[in-house]
């Protein structure tokens, strides 16, 4: 019985042998880089992807950024009822577990990749209903990243900064770099995104007077809290007068 196992075996390797269409078969169930993306809907498909990552603050509102702040500071009064401990965690600033943050950690990151994701293969679209929406979907991936990198650097100080579509274990950024990477990610989304009325903005899709508004934001946390002149970019800096 052996012997016939181990000569069909042998069949079947000799009738694989140099086969690489048995090997390298195009997945039928998920997409991949070799076939996504290529129409405008796919585009707009990794843009509402990046969307998504935000969801998780109906889930687990304790660990958004904005109810942090919140509890965290004098704009609220209390932390909740006496079994619940995050919120009682952040009003009294207390740390409430080893993994207390892990989900808004794990969204934003999921969110980075995706960014990092479509910005890099954005031109591997060749089927384009309106052209013009190209630099639209990148501004937007743009905005998504710095702003998932500035809520991050929020809460946590400095973190690992990743800008490519790949699995690195990274230290921590400084500082600098990290907001100089958030404030060149908004500048791009400004150049990017069209001078569009609200009215004409998608609903739910952030804009180019999103991206300024959000610049502001930054350069006036970043030159506050770390007492600097000027908020850096990659390649110059933002003055005070940039900003006015």
């Amino acid at each position: 019985m052996k012997t016939k196992l181990y000569s069909l075996a042998f069949a079947l390797l000799a009738l694989c042998a140099g086969c690489d269409d048995f090997l390298d078969t195009e997945s039928l169930e998920k997409k991949t880089t070799d076939t996504f993306p290529k129409t405008q809907t796919d585009a707009e498909q990794m843009i509402t992807g990046i969307y998504s990552s935000l969801l998780y603050v109906y889930t687990e509102p304790e660990q958004a950024p904005f109810f942090i702040f919140e509890l965290a500071g004098d704009d609220r009064v209390g932390g909740g009822s006496t079994s619940n401990k995050g919120a009682q965690s952040l009003d009294r600033l207390y740390n409430n577990g080893t993994s207390w943050m892990s989900q808004l950690w794990l969204s934003y990151y999921s969110g980075i990749y995706r960014a990092n994701t479509a910005i890099a293969t954005m031109d591997n679209v060749t089927e384009w209903n309106d052209p013009k929406a190209k630099n639209e979907y990148l501004a937007e991936a743009y905005f998504l990243r710095a702003h998932f990198y500035y809520e991050l650097a929020l809460v946590f100080g400095q973190v690992p900064l990743v800008t490519t579509p790949t699995a690195v274990n990274l230290p921590k950024t400084s500082a600098d770099e990290l907001y100089a990477q958030i404030a060149d990610d908004l500048m791009q989304a400004i150049n990017l995104f069209p001078d569009k009325k609200y009215g004409q903005i998608a609903e739910g899709h952030v804009s180019k007077w999103a991206a300024e508004a959000l610049l502001a934001r930054v350069y006036l946390f970043y030159t506050g809290y770390y007492q600097k002149a000027d908020l850096p970019t990659l390649s110059n800096r933002i003055t005070k007068a940039d900003i006015q």
